[in-house]
């Protein structure tokens, strides 16, 4: 019994590493609230407030702000890893982003702190 209840729970564990790891559509991304996922889209528009406290850095799937499908923020304290300007850099290219999706007033959201989060398609930063 012991043997098969290991076997069990490495096959769950496998299942659940090869999901984590499957890409889906920003326009998906609702159903995946507290999950680890790799989320992909074109990123429609982009801000920067470099004016707030925390000087947050929005990317927006899909549709421009505020008909976005989802967002992704970078803090201000995390700009410093990027090697570049990610709302000049990242606009209008398709990406891929791998994190934990939340919501912030309903809405997906999903926080990043570093380039290795985000996969251009297509091209190399």
């Amino acid at each position: 019994m012991k043997t098969w209840i290991t076997g069990l729970t490495i096959s769950l564990l496998a299942v659940q590493a090869a999901y984590a790891q499957a890409k889906i559509s920003d326009e998906y991304v609702a159903r995946y609230v507290n999950q680890q996922v790799t989320v992909c889209g074109k990123i429609a528009s982009t801000y920067y407030d470099s004016t707030s406290k925390r000087k947050p850095t929005f990317l927006n799937f899909r549709y421009p702000h505020p008909d976005e499908t989802f967002t992704v923020v970078i803090w201000g304290d995390d700009r410093k890893n990027f090697p570049y300007k990610p709302e000049t850099y990242l606009k209008n290219k398709q990406i891929c982003v791998k994190g934990k999706i939340t919501l912030f007033h309903d809405e997906p959201e999903m926080i990043i702190t570093s380039p290795a989060q985000i996969e251009l398609e297509n091209e190399k930063p």
